[in-house]
């Protein structure tokens, strides 16, 4: 098996976890779906990353699809459980982790455009509204728990950690902890667990 990724992609590394929870052995090969010379393409037509290569060739794309095949290959508990309300709340928690992480993407490729050639402001504020509102909602859900939801570790908590980690790399200036408590206690929490210190992001030139 083999995952086409990038340092800096969430995405990936979101798939990167899962893959270190459910100890699934794997190549792990960085590369960018736009580069003239990328393999990506040939397994996935919309040339993007992540995009997992199954052992019998065929391509699968894109994180959530790849992160539902992987919990149903590897070890351990399932990470989305098979009780339809539960799982339908699991799945909940990821498009709110996944919809934090789009706006923080979005804002943070903005920012790298000459300042004459960025968006305006109302689109900033758009992006950070996203932002705020999502982790609004995970900050009242989450309560008092030690867990996202089912009272167990489950792929909300991956959606929630991945979130808040990218927040931090990408955007460094914006500050959520103090109006978030449950949140930066649950962040502190994960960041101590494998999966999450063997898959940190870092930038390459």
């Amino acid at each position: 098996m083999k995952l086409y990724g990038s340092p800096g992609s969430p995405f990936a590394r979101k798939v990167r976890i899962v893959l270190a929870e459910k100890n699934i052995p794997h190549d792990y090969i960085i590369a960018r779906g736009s580069a003239p010379d990328s393999p990506v393409p040939a397994f996935n037509p919309l040339a993007k990353i992540p995009t997992l290569v199954r052992d019998d060739g065929r391509g699968l794309y894109d994180s959530v699809v790849i992160v539902e095949y992987l919990d149903a290959m590897g070890e351990g508990p399932r990470l989305i459980p098979e009780n339809f309300e539960e799982r339908i709340e699991v799945k909940r928690w990821e498009a709110l982790g996944d919809g934090i992480t789009e706006a923080t993407v979005n804002i943070n490729h903005e920012y790298r455009e000459p300042a004459d050639k960025q968006r305006p402001a109302e689109w900033f504020a758009r992006q950070q509204l996203k932002i705020e509102r999502g982790l609004a909602v995970m900050e009242r859900d989450l309560g008092s728990g030690a867990f996202c939801c089912s009272g167990r570790y489950t792929l909300a908590d991956i959606a929630a950690g991945y979130a808040l980690a990218y927040l931090d790399f990408a955007l460094p200036a914006f500050t959520w902890r103090p109006a978030h408590p449950a949140l930066a206690k649950l962040a502190e929490r994960l960041a101590q667990r494998a999966s999450f210190s063997t898959t940190a992001h870092f930038k390459v030139a």
